[in-house]
């Protein structure tokens, strides 16, 4: 067995090089990884705006008396030039007219026909409420940087700055296989002993929420010729996930099945809790991520290795999201592993506090779907008690 540090860097060794790339809508780019730095293609705002309701002026006359001339609205600009006395009506996001200095807003006006009396008490201070051309960012500079994930956000950044297409590294294709005879589908009429492929399915969402693509999923019987079939089948993926099959019982055969393939094996068995069972290596060219087949098991070790991972076959320089927090119950150590305990973290007057929840056995789904975070617990031969510190692994929400 090896430590989890060790288990990180070998598959960081391991991570495929020159991820092939390509060309895609802005609009259909969320949750993609960009493959180069983006550049604007226009300055935004795109000519000074008004950020206010008000009046344009080009002067602080000293009788605080304008003749208003004109009036513009966003998306209708005036042609007309202000001159010294002259005034034009504007609104939030309209163009403003040439020569002006200044936005008054209209609380600190009165209007008599066409005529605005200024409370001259109040001077007007050159460029006020006025959004200076580029003033968000500029024509040819960079807003986004390569490697970055995709979110709403940015693809308002990209749409705002005239930015139709963007390069993106293409999505790693994935071939999931779950093994067991006992494993079936949800629309499959449940016989007696089988259970419900549900590691099957959660590995699929997380794959497809990764910048990544599940090509194929499929459960295999505990046959070594059928999973010899569909793991050399496989090797056309990027990337195998296999669940299940990876410990020492009789019907677990999907180590010795890819060492008979001529599997290259970096490691066999993580000194952690939940996931000792955890294989990785290379078959034909196709790094093989063999998880184990307890659901919250495969979970925590596709969490944290494929997504490390994933993030070094972007070219990523994001992490794992770890934090600090206090324990609000005891929890069990195990003497020889790190464990990862499911819990429920929140704040409070700016401490985080974190739970750690109830029924910790790998095969329970509940606890699974209830937390929040994962716990990472130091092996050691004394009880974590509460109030002690520890670290705690961030879930993303759709995780």
């Amino acid at each position: 067995m090896i430590l989890v540090k060790k288990a990180l860097s070998i598959i960081c060794k391991n991570t495929k090089k020159n991820l092939a790339t390509e060309n895609i809508n802005t609009e259909k780019s969320l949750g993609r990884i960009l493959a180069e730095n983006i550049r604007s293609v226009v300055d935004n705002p795109p000519f000074n705006m008004s950020a206010m309701d008000g009046y344009a002026v080009h002067d602080n006359p000293s009788t605080g008396i304008y003749k208003v001339v004109d009036v513009t609205f966003a998306g209708k600009p005036t042609k007309k030039r202000l001159t010294k006395g002259k005034a034009i009506r504007v609104f939030t996001g309209s163009k403003l007219p040439k020569g002006t200095k200044a936005v008054i807003i209209q609380e600190n006006i009165k209007k008599l026909e066409d005529k605005l009396i200024f409370n001259i008490t109040k001077k007007i201070k050159l460029g006020n409420y006025i959004r200076k051309k580029g003033l968000d960012f500029k024509r040819n500079k960079i807003i986004i940087t390569k490697s970055k994930e995709i979110n709403s956000r940015d693809i308002a950044l990209l749409i705002g700055a005239n930015v139709k297409h963007v390069k993106v590294f293409k999505k790693p294709r994935i071939t999931l296989l779950a093994s067991g005879d006992e494993l079936i589908v949800s629309n499959k009429k449940k016989a007696e002993g089988s259970i419900y492929a549900s590691s099957l399915f959660m590995i699929e969402s997380l794959i497809n929420l990764s910048a990544s693509k599940c090509i194929s999923k499929k459960i295999v019987k505990d046959n070594k010729n059928i999973i010899k079939r569909e793991l050399n089948k496989a090797t056309k993926s990027d990337i195998i996930i296999t669940t299940g099959g990876v410990s020492v019982g009789n019907k677990d055969l999907i180590r010795s099945s890819l060492l008979e393939l001529g599997y290259e094996e970096k490691f066999w068995k993580i000194m952690m809790k939940p996931g000792k069972p955890l294989l990785f290596g290379v078959l034909n060219g196709t790094p093989v991520f063999s998880l184990p087949g307890n659901p919250v098991s495969s979970y925590v070790c596709f969490y944290i290795f494929v997504v490390p991972y994933l993030y070094k076959l972007f070219q990523m320089k994001k992490k794992l999201d770890i934090k600090n927090a206090k324990l609000k119950n005891n929890v069990n150590t195990s003497l020889h592993r790190e464990s990862y305990v499911r819990g429920f973290y929140y704040d409070k007057k700016e401490i985080t506090y974190v739970h750690a929840l109830p029924n910790q056995d790998s095969s329970l789904l509940k606890t699974l779907s209830e937390s929040n975070c994962l716990i990472k617990i130091p092996k050691s031969n004394k009880q974590k008690n509460k109030g002690s510190n520890v670290e705690i692994l961030i879930l993303p929400h759709l995780y």
